[in-house]
């Protein structure tokens, strides 16, 4: 009987389960029959004993992030239909095995399962998404075969070690785990799935800290929401929210249903009643305003394929492009077709529902894309804002875009929604950026059929999938990844792309409305501030007038994802004795930059140590791949050959060829 091979999965979130059910699948297909996909009778060999173990002091499935447990108001940010664990007929893998996407898994719910289960096009709660994690958990330990065996470790791993080669185990590369129990572990294997870590405070919020304390004050750092303390913020009083984004949201949630107050449906839309226990929140941020919300469509997700959006960005006219150098440039060659494909969605759309913008027909404006499409095929550097906004004045009315300047594509505006506007007073900000959330919500709720602004939604969100398999494959140059797509291309798509659903905006307005939301403002500075016995912090805005001052801040910005300032036991300890290292990045001037994350190989991405040598056994799976991907917090979704499940499977079928 040959010894097992025996597997340590450091982390049982998403991530954790995909490896999870890529081993088990690949293990079992060395026994199953030829009606399960397996091999045939005459090709069939012995099953190697497999035992994995899967390390995480969380439930398995949901992990931390996802567990059960927390707040029913605390809202997905993707809907129903883009969640899956297992493989589908889309993807390159081999040995699909039987399995649900959280959107199968929901309709069978109530059969299966007394509570109330999402339902399709929905921004569920995230404990459903950990019950859907949880079943997928059951699911892959109930369908493993019996030579393999699945054994849940309650417990953090503190470290990883090499261990002396056992002479029995012929090319085995034996490592020990230290446990947060006392025990240690050996494996063959280690793959790290651990997800979103704690980061070091910068300076900035170390001082923060050190003065709330001294000063008797409130401030919590960056967390994840459903663990954040939220019951140290006092009623009736003003917190600053440092941070407009999805943490924002989820805070808003917990401050206003979870404090007791109602939402109700009016005529006027959305109105909100206190139940007296809010605090009044003040959220600030660069550049003021939230990401532009989700918007409503039917297609979840989004197609990939002949079907999609694109026109332009697209694999056969990237395939034609000039390889420069190191690989391809972001700006100068793939921008310009991405750019292409949001003008034409956006001018498609306003044709089909204000035909009235029109003095001429939209096709001249496709005709000059093409134009510049081909004079990037041609290696001619594309400068065409000048000329564009003559071919738009062509064909778009004057009339109505007078009254309507919005009714044009304007890229600055996308970019940063209040320019350099500067206001005369708070009510004139609040009023502004009042009006930005409605139109926005409109826009979100008429979907991307129906709105020039949220078409370009399905555009850029499979542009960004496009671009990640670009990224993966090594062919965008390293100086254009960091300068170029890492620079502002990823911000830009953030910003457009992943807001908070169109609900939590319209519970803004109503909020706001309720006297319970003031706006910071852009470029929100807060600085600690003594004036003799009182203490606080104070916001301010360079773009308008007066200071607001709170006892309580709330540093909502998400833990950076920087392995650089990992504060966690085991990757802060394999960085510190060099089991690990930080990835750097080439440019093109000769410099050299770190990276966010771990320094890795190709697919299936083992680690690299400080000094240059790659660790045949270790592997990594999550967000500190960052290196070497792009859109890591962009779950599997099915029907798309999600690169996550491809990812899983090599790292599998790595492990399991190892002698």
């Amino acid at each position: 009987m040959p010894l097992p091979l025996r597997v340590g999965i450091v982390g049982a979130g998403p991530r954790g389960l995909t490896v999870l059910e890529r081993l088990v699948a690949h293990a079992a297909a060395v026994t199953a029959g030829p009606e399960d996909g397996g091999l045939p009778p005459p090709a069939r060999v012995a099953a190697r004993p497999v035992r994995i173990h899967v390390l995480d002091p969380h439930p398995p499935g949901p992990g931390r992030v996802w567990r059960t447990t927390q707040s029913p108001h605390l809202l997905m940010n993707t809907v129903v239909d883009e969640q899956t664990v297992f493989p589908d007929e889309s993807c390159r893998v081999a040995h699909i095995r039987a399995g649900r996407s959280m959107a199968d898994w929901a309709a069978q719910a109530t059969v299966d399962d007394p509570r109330p289960a999402p339902t399709t096009g929905t921004f569920a709660p995230r404990r459903d998404y950990g019950r859907y994690l949880a079943w997928s958990w059951e699911r892959i330990v109930d369908d493993a075969p019996d030579h393999i065996r699945i054994v849940h470790e309650p417990c953090s791993v503190w470290a990883v070690h090499d261990t002396p080669a056992d002479a029995a185990r012929t090319g085995a590369h034996a490592q020990s785990l230290t446990l947060s129990d006392g025990r240690t572990l050996e494996v063959d294997a280690v793959v790290l799935c651990v997800g979103h870590i704690p980061a070091a405070l910068s300076d900035e919020r170390a001082e923060w800290r050190r003065f709330a304390r001294g000063a008797g004050l409130t401030y919590l750092p960056p967390d994840l929401p459903a663990e954040t303390p939220v019951d140290q913020l006092a009623a009736g009083d003003p917190v600053l929210i440092r941070g407009f984004g999805l943490n924002y949201f989820d805070l808003q949630s917990l401050l206003s249903h979870g404090r007791g107050g109602t939402f109700e449906h009016g005529d006027d839309g959305l109105h909100y009643t206190p139940s007296g226990e809010e605090p009044i929140l003040v959220p600030g941020s660069r550049r003021g305003v939230p990401y532009r919300s989700k918007p409503i469509t039917a297609q979840h997700p989004l197609p990939v394929g002949p079907d999609t959006a694109l026109r332009h960005f697209t694999p056969e006219i990237v395939d034609r492009l000039p390889v420069r150098g190191d690989g391809l440039r972001f700006d100068e060659q793939l921008w310009p077709l991405i750019l292409a494909d949001l003008r034409s969605s956006w001018y498609t759309v306003l044709a089909r529902t204000r035909p009235d913008a029109f003095r001429a027909g939209p096709v001249l404006l496709q005709h000059a894309l093409d134009l510049s499409v081909d004079r990037v095929l041609r290696d001619i550097p594309v400068r065409e804002s000048e000329r564009w906004r003559g071919q738009e004045q062509k064909v778009l009315s004057p009339t109505v875009l007078e009254r309507e300047p919005d009714l044009a594509f304007d890229l600055r505006s996308l970019l940063r929604p209040l320019g350099d506007r500067s206001f005369s007073s708070r009510e004139e900000l609040d009023s502004v950026l009042l009006e930005f959330l409605r139109s926005d919500l409109a826009a979100a709720l008429a979907g991307p059929e129906s709105s020039p602004l949220k078409s370009l939604f399905p555009v850029l969100w499979q542009a960004r999938a496009f671009l990640k398999d670009l990224v993966a494959q090594g062919r965008i140059s390293p100086d254009s990844f960091v300068r170029e797509v890492r620079g502002w291309f990823e911000d830009f798509v953030s910003g457009l792309c992943d807001g908070p659903p169109p609900q939590r905006f319209a519970e803004l307005i109503a909020l706001s409305r309720a006297g319970l939301v003031r706006f910071a403002g852009p470029q929100v500075r807060i600085t600690p501030s003594r004036f003799g016995e009182s203490a606080a912090f104070v916001a301010t805005s360079p773009a308008v007038p007066g200071e607001i001052r709170a006892r309580s801040l709330v540093d909502a910005g998400s833990p950076a994802n920087r392995v650089g300032q990992a504060d966690d036991v085991l990757l802060r300890g394999m960085l510190e004795r060099g089991q690990l290292t930080v990835a750097t990045h080439d440019l093109d001037d000769g410099t050299t930059v770190t990276s966010s994350g771990l320094a890795v190989t190709d697919a299936p991405y083992r680690t690299v140590d400080a000094r240059g040598r790659v660790h045949p056994a270790r592997f990594c799976l999550s967000i500190q791949l960052s290196s070497v991907q792009l859109g890591l917090a962009i779950a599997a979704n099915p029907h798309t050959d999600a690169q996550t499940l491809r990812d899983a499977d090599a790292v599998a079928r790595a492990v399991l060829a190892l002698g």
